[in-house]
């Protein structure tokens, strides 16, 4: 038979064990919680990273449209100018007259030169079909001159905006 005081000393034991067994349960209980925190709060940073990337990616995606847009309005005009221009330059009698030869020449060179460096495989030398049609009484004719000013400003003016929409992208993802 068991006495009182080892009755007493299992029922302290059995406490000890069911206390220490509860407290394990509840240390596991909290490193999961911790860990379920843990794991909310990245995917919560992560789901914000990718909001916010989606954000940008419609962001860029509407600056290049309106840019795209801008550049075809700006050539539809200059190909509306080019043809008033045509048409007056037809009836204009000094339009037949030669541009000067060393203008003329820095122009083609000059031209040349641009068209070398955006085309990487290109040597920069005219081709002889050209340089024989060209080569005629007059190298530039003003009326020649007048039809490239307006496709000119109308590039430079399509260059500009995507400058200016590369710059606002620049902007945004700075802030």
């Amino acid at each position: 038979m068991l006495r009182g005081w080892q009755i007493t000393g299992l029922a302290l034991l059995a406490g000890i064990a069911l206390g220490g067994y509860v407290q394990g349960l509840r240390w596991s209980a909290d490193v999961a919680e911790r860990g379920q925190k843990a794991s909310d709060e990245i995917s919560a940073g992560q789901q914000a990273v990718i909001a916010g990337q989606a954000f940008q990616f419609q962001r860029f995606n509407e600056i290049a449209r309106q840019a795209n847009q801008y550049g075809i309005n700006i050539r539809a005009q200059s190909d509306e100018k080019q043809r008033v221009y045509r048409t007056i330059i037809k009836c204009e009698p000094a339009s037949r007259r030669c541009v000067p030869d060393d203008v003329a020449s820095r122009l083609l060179d000059y031209t040349n030169s641009l068209r070398a460096s955006a085309m990487h495989t290109a040597t920069g030398k005219s081709d002889a079909a050209s340089v024989s049609a060209i080569t005629t009484a007059c190298r530039l004719t003003y009326a020649q001159a007048v039809y490239w000013i307006d496709p000119l400003l109308t590039v430079i003016d399509q260059a500009n905006s995507q400058l200016s929409g590369i710059r606002e992208i620049e902007g945004s993802r700075n802030h």
